[in-house]
């Protein structure tokens, strides 16, 4: 039996993380209690993703009915109510359509194509984990990623931080992080792309999350599929405005900042 989860949209507006969702939290801010199935269809239908949400199923008697497989062969995107998990998962369908559709298919069709009782393939793993917790960080500037490949936190996040909001942005594209956000703590870290392109990280500046989407997608299409290589860890809450004491005995916790 589903357990039923607390409805609070104070941390649509409290959360510096969830934030990022603000134009699509922005149609559940005066809700009193959970969206419904018919609620979800409703901003779906907005915005014409052909994609739609369904109550989950109690019963799974073959692989056309699991989580993945409907949503590629039915368009049915298996949704729990009272469900935070769900929720912001709903959400980033809305962010980013097209690198959902396409991380569903690639997902698919590694599945349909596994032998019985086999293990999941490398890309399934690393579209799980970008699904799950991944995040893409874009910037206009080659040393900025190459302080994070390098795991290089201080001189990101301290010696550079007044730079940081000009050079580099942070998106979150897995649910899992958003939930965790609710109740955010020391130890939550991101699976994380990194692009650098100047014009894509204007445009998302803008709040235009279109060409990200594009982008994310071709990568997943004509990269990851291919070569599925390891993401680059981003301990999050090290982003300026992610955590209230961001001082120095923050960021020289080497348990957190690797």
């Amino acid at each position: 039996m589903q357990t039923k989860e607390h409805w609070d949209i104070s941390v649509f507006q409290n959360s510096p993380i969830i934030l990022q969702l603000k134009s699509f939290t922005n149609f559940f801010k005066n809700y009193t209690q959970w969206p419904t199935i018919d609620n979800y269809l409703d901003v779906f239908n907005i915005y014409d993703l052909n994609i739609r949400p369904v109550a989950q199923s109690e019963v799974i008697s073959c692989f056309e009915e699991q989580y993945e497989p409907r949503v590629y062969l039915k368009k049915e995107l298996q949704t729990r109510t009272h469900n935070w998990h769900d929720f912001f998962n709903a959400l980033i369908w809305l962010k980013f359509p097209e690198t959902k559709k396409t991380l569903n298919k690639l997902h698919y069709n590694q599945a349909i194509n596994r032998a019985g009782g086999s293990n999941r393939s490398t890309l399934e793993n690393r579209i799980t984990q970008f699904d799950e917790c991944g995040a893409v960080v874009i910037s206009n500037n080659k040393k900025s990623l190459e302080l994070i490949r390098n795991h290089q936190w201080q001189e990101l996040f301290v010696n550079q931080r007044d730079q940081f909001d000009e050079n580099i942005r942070c998106i979150i594209f897995g649910h899992a992080i958003f939930e965790k956000a609710l109740k955010p703590y020391i130890g939550m870290t991101c699976h994380c792309l990194l692009i650098e392109d100047h014009e894509l990280l204007e445009s998302v500046k803008q709040g235009d999350n279109k060409n990200l989407d594009r982008k994310l997608s071709y990568i997943w299409l004509n990269k990851m599929s291919h070569t599925p290589d390891k993401f680059n860890a981003l301990p999050l809450l090290g982003v300026p405005g992610y955590w209230p004491e961001q001082n120095q005995k923050f960021y020289s916790n080497p348990k957190y900042f690797r």
